[in-house]
């Protein structure tokens, strides 16, 4: 047993019992434990003893504890606990029982079928549209980053190793890098990563991009030595698949939609709700979301604040940022404005006005949206058993946590436009 490894048995923080290991990386070693007391199975990630004694190695682990535990998502690996363990630090997260994308998709494998990889793809955009909501970036997503967890319903896309993640505007989570250094992993490192520029949630879309063209095709968009792909990513427009490989049959809007995300240029890129939603249609399986609750055609502002325009693809149409469920009615902490109202109600959702100092929910009612709200507050209203949507500022990751430990089901970020209250609200119903 070589110096840091846990021998099995070995408690840590008095709450974790080591069953044995089960991978290793560049800064520590991963083991299966279970919790004391719920008897929860967990993986514990536990940094070198020689990392744990460079403060930047330890800012680091910390930084992958704070902001891969900000985002709650089915499809995001959940975070336990984090703290040290005698010389060393330590981050309890779920274990999970599967195996990685990369298991499946390489040059000397068969493509998969485009079914399963626009629903892998799916899952993932859904993860970065989150991400992205509270100005999370991987920047390291990857097929080693994606596993396919087993359940008991079938498959599970997790998204793994935050590592290099960062939340933008917070200071206390951002970026350790040095300006001009650029991070990720050569096939899929977006041109603004190789020029160690400013970044934002766009730089995992094309990252996705290259995923998906790699899941459909066995190939990266790009091939060569490093310095090639990175030249390429910089400056070489990549062959859609339908053009590089015509034997693979994928629809016209999917070749177009991936070649968009592959854009030289973030703003040109879709957001990841966009992807989730493109991706989406195209399982006729999916659901998809009623229109406006009244039936009636809406003008003006109202109608700007339906989330997206209808998206086309292969006869199929679907309005709007939500492609599930029939129409709802939720509570609402506070009086209701006339633009929430509206807004809400382009989306489906109608918004009952309650007395913030009470957890009294009426019936009927499937959600509550809590803006401002104390942290008892919150509580009280998880209380109800219902699903509760709070807010916080971009950079107040303090207020975040604050809420996802009062038992916040999502969280908006403010200023909290209708649409996004609306999507968090609709994420937060189907949870629950």
């Amino acid at each position: 047993m070589s110096q840091g490894d846990l021998a099995p048995g070995t408690v840590i923080a008095d709450r974790f019992v080591v069953e044995h290991q089960v991978g290793a990386g560049g800064m520590g070693k991963v083991y299966a434990a279970k919790q004391l007391g719920l008897e929860r199975s967990v993986a514990i990630k536990v940094i070198s003893p020689e990392d744990a004694a460079k403060p930047m190695a330890r800012r680091r682990f910390e930084r992958e504890a704070r902001v891969a535990s900000a985002l709650r998502h089915p499809n995001a690996v959940e975070i336990y606990d984090f703290g040290t363990h005698g010389d060393t630090m330590y981050l309890a997260m779920e274990l999970l029982d599967g195996t990685s994308l990369r298991s499946l998709v390489d040059i000397d494998l068969p493509p998969l079928s485009p079914r399963r990889a626009c629903q892998i793809a799916a899952d993932v955009a859904d993860v970065l549209a989150s991400a992205a909501s509270i100005g999370l970036i991987h920047r390291d997503l990857k097929p080693e980053n994606i596993i396919l967890d087993r359940t008991r319903d079938g498959e599970r896309t997790v998204v793994v190793d935050f590592g290099l993640a960062y939340i933008l505007e917070s200071e206390e989570s951002g970026r350790l890098t040095r300006a001009g250094e650029g991070l990720g992993t050569p096939d899929y490192l977006s041109p603004e990563q190789a020029r160690g520029l400013s970044l934002s949630p766009a730089c995992d879309i094309y990252s996705l991009g290259c995923v998906l063209y790699e899941m459909l095709t066995a190939n990266p968009p790009f091939d060569g030595k490093n310095a090639v792909i990175l030249s390429q990513h910089l400056f070489v427009a990549p062959a859609s698949v339908r053009e590089r490989f015509p034997e693979i049959q994928i629809p016209s809007s999917l070749d177009e939609m991936i070649l968009r995300m592959l854009a030289k240029s973030p703003v040109d890129r879709p957001s990841a709700q966009a992807v989730f939603e493109t991706l989406r249609l195209l399982d006729p399986n999916a659901p998809q979301r009623k229109g406006a609750a009244s039936g009636e055609r809406l003008l003006g502002r109202p109608a700007r604040m339906v989330s997206a325009p209808p998206i086309e693809a292969e006869g199929a149409t679907m309005d709007g940022d939500l492609w599930f469920g029939a129409d709802i009615k939720i509570a609402v902490c506070g009086p209701v404005d006339q633009n929430l109202a509206l807004g809400l109600a382009a989306n489906g959702i109608e918004a009952v006005a309650i007395d913030p100092q009470k957890a009294d929910v009426p019936l009927g009612l499937l959600a509550v949206f809590a803006p401002g709200a104390t942290a008892t507050q919150v509580a009280a209203l998880a209380d109800t058993g219902l699903p509760v949507v709070s807010d916080a500022a971009p950079s107040d990751i303090d207020r975040l946590a604050e809420m996802l430990r009062a038992g916040a089901s999502e969280v908006v970020i403010q200023p909290c436009p209708p649409e996004e209250v609306a999507r968090k609200v609709w994420r937060a119903v189907r949870k629950g």
